[in-house]
């Protein structure tokens, strides 16, 4: 389902109420510039969880108020923006906010997002069936959802799904339900939080703070020309270090999860660009996140998402 949505007229700041599975919220909304096509909300998904793609029609600063009793997801799925989580910039594909946690974003005039909202009794009960006993209290999430990580590339293919239509998981509410489950279980299992190592997942600070931070340098500047000494640099250690690090904790090299990140990111790019009809060629795409052999980044690209770039780029066309 798919209606307008407007910001409102002229600048300033407004109260905005944003619909989802348990009532509505408000954000407080500052309009920077207006875009004249207007806003759109277009709900993929309503059931215990919500699921939707908004852009508000301007360049805005949103102010969002904290939950107490939910998980607000996003994914930047067209433009450009800017999120931080309890004062702190994020710089990620997508991002996590658990309750009680304040974030404010700045969306540019030409955005979409997607945006999943969890409640947390939800996330709690999933949490107790794994654990044994209910938490103490709601998990809280590392905010920044790397975009190749498991729960990452699930969010793109929700996002794909929902770019051509009815997704496959509103089919029946039997699919919905096991949609619903399947993606509880993908985030407490692949997005780190207080509680994963009691429950089997990822340690909630998987390596020491070197490869995070080599982690963090691949993710900002996957657009750019890097080397394997300029991680290194990024990160504080030298190279071998570096290749011992990755090896250890991930199980592959730098410059291999490198060009995961910039898979992913192209991945994104070709599902928005076939949502919105854009005029862009698969080699456009590639190229930009430094695939300068096409032949090569198609097979790779293939082996990731099982279909070819172009495939996905005008199969819904």
């Amino acid at each position: 389902m798919s209606s307008r949505f407007e910001a409102g007229s002229g600048g300033g700041r407004r109260q905005v109420r944003h619909p989802g599975p348990r009532g509505s919220w408000a954000h407080a909304v500052e309009v920077i510039a207006e875009n004249p096509a207007g806003g759109r909300r277009r709900e993929l998904y309503e059931g215990d969880i919500g699921i939707r793609v908004l852009s508000y029609g301007a360049e805005v600063r949103v102010t969002v108020p904290p939950s107490p009793d939910s998980y607000q997801i996003y994914l930047l799925l067209r433009g450009t923006g800017k999120v931080q989580v309890e004062g702190e910039r994020i710089d990620a594909p997508s991002i996590i906010v658990g309750p009680h946690e304040k974030s404010g974003m700045w969306w540019s005039l030409d955005h979409e997002v997607l945006i999943v909202q969890i409640p947390s009794a939800l996330v709690e009960r999933t949490l107790a069936d794994r654990l044994g006993d209910p938490p103490e209290r709601p998990p809280r999430f590392r905010p920044a959802i790397i975009g190749d990580s498991t729960f990452g590339r699930l969010l793109t293919m929700v996002s794909s799904a929902g770019a051509g239509g009815r997704p496959p998981f509103m089919a029946s509410p039997s699919a919905g339900h096991h949609f619903e489950r399947f993606l509880l279980h993908t985030l407490l299992d692949s997005q780190p939080h207080d509680h994963s190592a009691a429950c089997g997942g990822i340690d909630p600070a998987p390596g020491p703070a070197a490869l995070r931070r080599a982690q963090r340098y691949c993710e900002e500047h996957a657009a750019e020309s890097v080397s394997l000494r300029d991680i290194a640099a990024a990160a504080r250690i030298g190279v071998r270090t570096l290749q011992h690090e990755f090896r250890r904790h991930l199980d592959t090299t730098p410059l291999a999860y490198l060009r995961g990140v910039r898979l992913a990111h192209a991945h994104a790019d070709l599902v928005r660009m076939a949502g919105t009809g854009a005029q862009v060629t698969v080699t456009e795409v590639a190229t930009r996140w430094g695939f300068m052999h096409l032949g090569r980044f198609a097979g790779l690209y293939r082996e990731r998402y099982g279909r070819s770039p172009s495939s996905t780029l005008y199969g819904s066309r």
